[in-house]
């Protein structure tokens, strides 16, 4: 697809979004991940029991903008040998479906992006295959393998730049509007919302975890 067939198609995307025939994709892939439910105590099993009522009222809400995501549900997950926690946020099924309904949506336009030697949260690509390619270069002749992990990265990402840079290659301006949203959707800890001001909390169909 060149540059013009781009701009032609993307616009499209909020519109596909709000098919129930994505939707319903959407849905399929949430069910097959499993997870627990949100802050709403709505488990996939509930929201399947009535999956054309729930989707229908999703379609609509996304399409005259009274969709509101809901803040994701604080968990914490040893990290090991003792080293601290992982904070993961559990969006609300329903949240999920929208979310991993733009993943199906997004995942194409990005990912032929990413560097060759890129393998993580990437689909048709592993762990297992980033060591292996690590060994082929050692068997190469180079003798060191530099592992570098950014501290945090996610809790410091700043939103604005986010949006600012999936702009790029997004022409739908509906999207990253909704992404927007998602990202400043809040933390329930406790009882008590806590606003997103920066991060992406991991946990969460769009974010690694």
């Amino acid at each position: 697809m060149n540059e013009h067939d781009r701009l032609i198609e993307e616009p499209r995307l909020f519109d596909q979004l709000c098919s129930t025939l994505y939707l319903s994709a959407g849905f399929e892939q949430v069910k097959k991940n499993k997870g627990k439910p949100g802050i709403d105590g709505v488990t996939i099993a509930d929201f399947e029991a009535r999956l054309d009522e729930e989707l229908s009222r999703l379609q609509q809400e996304l399409q005259d903008w009274t969709y509101q995501p809901s803040p994701v549900r604080r968990v914490e997950i040893p990290k090991p040998g003792g080293k601290g926690v992982r904070l993961l946020g559990i969006p609300t099924v329903r949240d999920r479906v929208v979310q991993t309904t733009l993943k199906l949506l997004l995942e194409p336009i990005f990912d032929p992006h990413f560097s060759g030697h890129s393998y993580g949260f990437r689909p048709g690509r592993s762990q297992h295959q980033a060591v292996q390619a690590a060994q082929r270069i050692v068997e190469s002749g180079k003798p060191y393998v530099v592992d570098i992990d950014l501290s945090k990265f996610f809790d410091r990402i700043h939103h604005d730049r986010l949006i600012g840079r999936m702009g790029q290659r997004i022409a739908d301006k509906r999207i990253l509007r909704l992404i927007g949203m998602m990202l400043r959707s809040g933390v329930m800890i406790n009882g008590v919302v806590n606003p997103n001001k920066e991060g992406a909390m991991q946990g969460g169909p769009l974010s690694p975890c």
